[in-house]
């Protein structure tokens, strides 16, 4: 699955950019991910850092980044949406960084904190996921029948 239709051989540069970050200059594969969630650059960055950093460095696709008002874990996908920030939340959804199917709890999360903050982007991506997973038409009842909590 490349939601984003990018093509796959951009990934060595940024491949290459990780692996001196980390083993150079000792960076921590877990905060460069907090730093791709929180950045601002072109979605084909943040999307090829997410995807190296998991899958070349060992950080988990469900990696929780913090914790929200009540003590409940922010997984990396809630913040990447929160932030809007397209190429995190492409790539964390490629990589599964969600528990359960897409009509489960946290993808539908997911989905209300898109559909609150009106990003048709970021709708678009948790749709096209769907139906890669041939759950489109469940996905859409799911969010239809659920309430932002």
């Amino acid at each position: 699955m490349n939601l984003l239709n990018l093509d796959l051989s951009h990934r060595d540069s940024f491949s290459k950019i990780v692996k001196t970050l980390v083993g150079q200059h000792h960076s921590d594969p877990n905060q460069m991910l907090l730093h791709a969630i929180e950045s601002e650059a072109d979605i084909e960055m943040n999307y090829w850092m997410t995807m190296v950093l998991v899958q070349e460095h060992f950080v988990s696709s469900q990696h929780v980044v913090a914790k929200d008002a009540a003590g409940a874990p922010v997984k990396a996908l809630h913040a990447a949406c929160l932030l809007q920030n397209v190429g995190v939340v492409a790539a964390l959804l490629e990589l599964k960084g969600y528990t359960g199917s897409v009509t489960d709890k946290e993808y539908q999360l997911t989905a209300r904190m898109a559909s609150k903050q009106e990003d048709q982007v970021i709708l678009g991506l948790l749709m096209k996921c769907a139906q890669d997973q041939d759950a489109l038409e469940p996905f859409m009842r799911a969010l239809q029948g659920s309430t932002l909590q």
